[in-house]
């Protein structure tokens, strides 16, 4: 019989020891969890739109190289330029046209009887 009452004192020791170490384990997870809620109230949260962390990261950031920068800028641009040449050409031929067509037709009929021929455009 003694040695059931030691294996009874053994065990009832153990479960102690497992009970105290629960307790333990609970009370600290317990303090760091009112420690992390508190500083997530004292703390602002981080912006996602932060100005400093945006110039921080572009200054980290490798650059590249010049050569690539400007076919980047050429693949962006020259469409449109190349639309407004188109545009601008058109507009030039046009106002050109219209002019030397004004020319000829001072030229061919003068106000003083110059040239007998009639105006084609008018029939003059």
């Amino acid at each position: 019989m003694a040695s059931s009452n030691r294996d009874q004192g053994s065990s009832t020791e153990i479960i102690d020891e497992a009970l105290r170490l629960v307790d333990t384990l609970q009370r600290r997870l317990l303090t760091a969890g009112v420690r992390r809620q508190v500083n997530n109230l004292t703390s602002p949260p981080p912006r996602a739109n932060d100005v400093w962390a945006e110039a921080i990261r572009q200054e980290t950031e490798p650059e590249a190289p010049v050569a690539d920068q400007l076919l980047d800028i050429a693949r962006e641009t020259l469409p449109q330029v190349g639309r407004h040449l188109s545009a601008a050409g058109a507009l030039v031929f046009g106002a050109m046209s219209r002019s030397l067509s004004a020319v000829e037709r001072s030229l061919r009929y003068r106000p003083g009887g110059d040239s007998a021929e009639p105006d084609p455009d008018t029939g003059r």
